[in-house]
């Protein structure tokens, strides 16, 4: 068996959790009709020669992105206005015949049955102008909406498309983020919830700025953890005026630990996962076993009873139960038994 001492846990205790940055606004900028693409905006390179919009480039709220072959959407238009010109003549004469069929309804040429069917004809005539209204701007909107806009002001993350592809109904061109605000997106264990409260001020570390620190607020926490790994998600928002943080960087923040202290007022004891076992005849009661010398240079294991703190990893601390310095069996323990002599490996 292998066996080690225990050892207090740090007066500060504090638990660590790796994090991403994503954009506090992302957006992905769609055609909403198909067609090839015409073309793609253009911006100044190094050089100072025009180059396509590519990822990285910053684009302004309302600027041309990208737009479709207009061809055949304006043909549409003209097909649309000239529907539109046919419906409205056809109205106007319906009008004019309904008057006429007025004037000899009064005068007693005619009866009330064909005066009847002028108004249904008229009738029918507005319905069919109607349509063809809508038509008309239903096809207006649809060539207007070959040309894709920035939603925002942002940085462009990502371009799927080029010049000549065929782009079909909901093609995600472009996607669009706002980096002037960031989100540490991180995970916790439901025993840690406790500790991440909506407002709460957090301290973001990143890898790419080594020693620097980034001040935040918890921003969201998942009302639901997610299916596979049981844990909650949560984000901390962090001012990036300057734009120093990018979509995918590596993060780190530390969320402190309300574990209370040891019977006689110092920090717990830390115990390895692997050493905990089930307390035999009680369901939700747990254990270590404790090596005892036995003399003669023998040792045993003898089951102790303890109370477990917060999960802090790999770690778990000890409140009541186990005392500093003993020393308790980490690996097999789970076939151990107590009283059972045990030989311990270096």
């Amino acid at each position: 068996m292998k066996v080690a001492v225990v050892e207090r846990a740090a007066s500060s205790s504090s638990t660590r959790y790796s994090a991403h940055i994503e954009p506090a606004t992302r957006v992905d900028v769609a055609f909403k009709g198909g067609g090839y693409v015409d073309t793609i905006a253009k911006v100044p390179g190094l050089d100072r020669k025009p180059r396509l919009l590519q990822e990285g480039d910053v684009v302004r709220a309302r600027q041309e992105l990208a737009s479709l072959r207009k061809s055949d959407y304006a043909q549409r238009l003209d097909e649309a206005r000239s529907a539109f010109e046919q419906a409205k003549a056809s109205a106007e004469q319906m009008e004019r015949d309904l008057e006429r069929a007025e004037q000899l309804a009064r005068g007693g040429s005619i009866g009330t049955a064909e005066l009847e069917v002028s108004r249904t004809k008229l009738a029918s005539a507005r319905a069919q102008l109607a349509g063809a209204s809508a038509r008309v701007n239903e096809a207006s909107t649809a060539l207007a909406d070959t040309t894709l806009r920035a939603p925002l002001d942002g940085i462009v993350l990502r371009r799927s498309v080029e010049v000549g592809v065929l782009a079909s109904p909901g093609t995600v061109a472009f996607t669009i983020a706002d980096l002037s605000s960031v989100k540490a997106i991180f995970a916790v264990p439901d025993t840690a919830l406790s500790r991440v409260q909506i407002g709460a001020p957090e301290i973001v570390t990143t890898e790419a700025f080594p020693g620097e620190t980034f001040a935040g607020r918890i921003s969201r926490v998942s009302p639901s953890a997610d299916p596979k790994s049981r844990v909650f998600e949560a984000e901390v928002a962090i001012p990036n005026e300057s734009g120093r943080l990018k979509a995918g960087m590596v993060a780190a923040l530390s969320l402190e630990a309300p574990a209370g202290p040891g019977a006689d007022g110092a920090s717990p004891p830390l115990v390895p996962l692997m050493a905990i076992v089930r307390a035999p005849g009680k369901a939700r009661a747990f254990g270590v076993f404790v090596v005892e010398d036995a003399g003669g240079g023998e040792s045993i294991a003898r089951l102790r009873e303890v109370k477990l703190g917060e999960y802090l990893g790999r770690v778990i601390p000890v409140s009541d139960g186990l005392g500093a310095g003993e020393r308790i069996v980490v690996l097999g323990a789970g076939l151990l038994s107590d009283g059972e002599q045990v030989e311990i490996i270096p």
